[in-house]
């Protein structure tokens, strides 16, 4: 899973990146424009790999992974500037959007305006797609003179697309236009799913119309990211004291990559052995075969079937032996569907 911060400048973006990727990079530089992108990872935390991992304790516990592209907002061109292909070419591949919004006041930016900074960089992605389609459309139109085949369906799309952004609407509501395989490989930025980041100030709290933002937006999360830097920099004994001194349940790295899973509708399924036990990322509704070609594309081809128990089940047994013994472990097909948490053994040969 690849995620992109964006935001203006001031917003936190790099110091989110921080908290996130337990970096430590230099923040708060006014006037001074990062770049390229900062780049990190961060482990998906899942307390039942830990779990696993100390049942069978391998030399490996390998957790999944998310990438993180903090990407500075740069726009490029003459009168009319426009996004830069540095953002374009650095956010375009990633999975979903994270809008990271100034909730505070600053002194080199001034009051916060939640929503209008919200609505303002919205407008900017709204133009870049708009952009695209405009130009692929008045291309297939050239195409067509010169008497070449068009695309009736792509066509059809990219009008219906175009016609949303008139109305500065993002595509991400439209799902017959996200879905739809003609338009894949243009990477709409407003396709994307995305997550409101409000980054907040204890000291310096500004109102916020929450109910307003997911409406027209999606999803939001309130943090401090300032604080979150601070913590990520601290040991895990420390994190933890303080979690319990304040009441703190979830760090805001473990809520963003929760809601990032629901976003993106991923779940985990897990591999386990006395050599590595392994969390794999997929998608809701993905069959047994597919499931094992993440693993490898010669257990795809291969497929035999998949012995699979829940992780409930193997938990309540005590052990794989055990959930065998209660006939807990299952025989399944190539069309099975993973759920969260099976744990897989999948057989095949090639």
């Amino acid at each position: 899973m690849k995620l992109g911060i964006i935001g203006f400048p001031g917003a936190g973006k790099t110091t989110l990146f921080n908290a996130l990727t337990g970096q430590n990079l230099a923040v708060g530089m006014v006037g001074e424009r990062q770049k390229g992108a900062n780049i990190g990872i961060a482990s998906v935390p899942d307390e039942r790999l830990d779990y696993l991992g100390e049942v069978y304790k391998p030399p490996r516990v390998v957790h999944a992974t998310v990438q993180f592209v903090d990407q500075a907002f740069v726009r490029e061109g003459g009168k009319k500037k426009e996004l830069g292909e540095e953002f374009l070419s650095n956010i375009r591949p990633v999975d979903a959007l994270m809008h990271v919004v100034r909730c505070f006041e600053h002194p080199a930016y001034g009051e916060a305006d939640p929503l209008g900074d919200i609505e303002a960089l919205e407008g900017e992605l709204i133009l870049a797609d708009y952009l695209v389609a405009e130009k692929r459309l008045e291309r297939m139109e050239h195409e067509r003179k010169k008497g070449k085949p068009c695309r009736a369906v792509e066509k059809e799309l990219l009008e219906k697309a175009l016609s949303i952004l008139e109305e500065e609407k993002p595509l991400r509501f439209s799902q017959d236009v996200v879905n739809s395989p003609e338009l894949r490989g243009y990477s709409f930025l407003t396709a994307k799913p995305m997550i409101v980041i409000l980054n907040e100030d204890e000291d310096r709290k500004v109102e916020v119309d929450i109910d307003t933002i997911e409406r027209r937006h999606g999803p939001c999360l309130r943090i401090s990211a300032k604080l979150e830097m601070e913590l990520s920099q601290l040991s895990a004994d420390e994190v933890k004291e303080f979690m319990e001194d304040f009441g703190v349940s979830e760090l805001a790295r473990d809520k963003i990559i929760r809601a990032s899973y629901e976003l993106l509708n991923l779940i985990s399924f897990f591999t386990i052995g006395k050599d590595e036990v392994k969390a794999w990322t997929i998608k809701k509704e993905t069959p047994a075969v597919k499931a094992a070609g993440v693993i490898h594309s010669d257990m795809e081809k291969g497929f035999i079937r998949a012995e699979v128990v829940s992780f409930e089940d193997f938990v309540e047994s005590g052990s794989y032996q055990n959930a065998q013994k209660r006939g807990k472990v299952r025989l399944e097909g190539k069309t099975y569907v993973v759920q969260d948490g099976d744990i897989i053994n999948f057989r095949f040969n090639v």
